[in-house]
Order: structure tokens, then sequence, then C-alpha cells
């Protein structure tokens, strides 16, 4: 049934942004050559199964979310260009996944879906206020992936790895664009406990994030990629955006960055 309210949303920028996404699709099959042979050495293969692994499991979970949540967020905002874009962007989350999938098996290593992360897709996706609750921590989690995505392309890598994170990369800039475009009316008309909620919900997110990162600190490190950097940057970055929706510095709280390490023990 088609959308007749007047959108709450700016549908011109959104309508680019859907036919700038439209002519960016690419083909895994056509653009990564998987025939080429593998370009490191058994260590620093260890550690992209264990870095890729984690990175398959949240652009899994993201598509999964995603698919879940599209609808309602052009239904609540009565955008059709919303529902048009978002349905590029569920393409471009499925193309990742396909990608990832093909590298692990380059690597040596079948896809494995880390259960132990599925908290973080629940928590963006439900609970009072999910659509808004899930654009934001679609915020956190592309400014996450678009950030180690530089840093593992430029690390020790090899370079069919570097160019899929590169092609990957494009397509996150994208998202974040997205985002960058409705978050602002969003925030505008949230309540005063919505933000409250939001504030609390986005700082679980970032917390469960920081204290994973600590257990692969160490192998990070082995390739190049400095987690203290990384979250640095994230944070950093995510504020940045907070500040340029008219909300002050103090609306979020961050958490500390500690020290690498098994903070705690996951349960499969």
């Amino acid at each position: 049934m088609p959308l007749v309210q007047p959108s709450r949303l700016n549908e011109k920028k959104i309508e680019r942004l859907y036919l700038q996404s439209a002519a960016a699709q690419w083909a895994v099959q056509d653009k990564l050559d998987f025939s080429q042979p593998l370009v490191m050495d058994d260590e620093a293969r260890q550690v992209w199964v264990d870095l890729t692994t984690i990175f398959f499991t949240l652009e899994k979970m993201g598509l999964g979310v995603l698919t879940n949540m599209f609808t309602k967020a052009a239904s609540k905002y009565e955008s059709e260009e919303t529902l048009l874009y978002l349905t590029m962007q569920c393409a471009d989350e499925g193309r990742h996944v396909y990608a990832i999938e093909n590298y692990l098996a380059k690597l040596g290593k079948k896809p494995t879906y880390e259960r132990k992360y599925h908290i973080l897709g629940q928590v963006s996706s439900l609970g009072f206020f999910r659509v808004e609750n899930w654009l934001f921590s679609t915020l956190f989690s592309e400014n996450f992936a678009s950030s180690f995505l530089r840093r593992a392309k430029g690390s020790h890598i090899d370079p069919l790895g570097a160019e899929m994170c590169r092609r990957i990369l494009v397509d996150e800039s994208r998202h974040l664009h997205f985002l960058h475009i409705v978050l602002p009316d969003i925030m505008d008309r949230m309540s005063v406990f919505g933000k409250a909620y939001l504030r609390a919900s986005q700082f679980f997110i970032m917390k469960f994030t920081e204290l994973v990162t600590r257990t692969i600190a160490d192998k990070a490190h082995l390739v190049g990629i400095d987690r203290r950097d990384l979250l640095e940057e994230v944070f950093e970055n995510v504020e940045k955006a907070y500040e340029g929706f008219g909300v002050s510095r103090e609306f979020l709280y961050f958490p500390k960055i500690g020290p690498a390490g098994n903070a705690f023990a996951f349960q499969a």
C-alpha cells in the first residue's frame, strides 16, 4: 500500500542517495578475484580468520536486523524514499555477507555466526523507541565498521582482503550519509524520555563493544591494528555526529577504554 502522508524526513536528499546507491551496486564475483593465491603467512592467516569471523557475524547480524526494521522505519516516518533507499542498503549488506563468506573460505575457515555477539542486534532493535534506537545504533555500528575497514585495508592483509575492505568501505560511507540525513530530524522530534532511553541504550552497546574488543586486541595488534586507536576514532566520530544533530558533547556517556585482555568470559 503506498505511503500517502507527508514525510517527516528530507525526501529529496534521500532520493538522490537512493539513485547514487542504485548506480553504485557491484557484483562480488565480478570485482573480487577469489582464484588469486593467498599471500599471507600462517600466523597472519589465523589472525584474519578470527577478526573476519567477528566481522562476518556483525555484518550478518546487521543484515538480519535491517530486513526486520526497514519497513517499520519507512512506515513510521511516512517516507517512500526511505523505503526505496533501504532496499538498496539491504542489497549492500547481503553482498558484504557473501563477500566475507568467500574470503573466509579462502582463508580456510567455514563461515561461523558467533551467537555470543547476538545481544548487540537485540539491544539495537527492541524495547521502547525501537526504530529510533535501531537507527542511532546503526550510526555507531557503521562508524565502527568504517574505522575497522580503513585500518584493515592498510594493515598486514593480502591484496584480496584489502580490495574487499576497500569496496565494502565505499558502501558503508553511503550508509553513514543516509543516517546523517535522517537522524537530525528524528532527534528533533524525540521526547526527553526518548532521549534518555537512547542515551542508556547507546552506552550499553558501546560498553559491550569495548569489552569485546579487549579479547581480540593482541591478535589485531599482530596485523597492525591498534584497538585503542580504533575505539577512540569511533567514539570521536559518533560524538561529532551528535554535535551535528544539535546535541551537546555531554549528551552521550562514553565508556572508558580499558586494557586488553579477557575482560569477561563469554558463554556460547
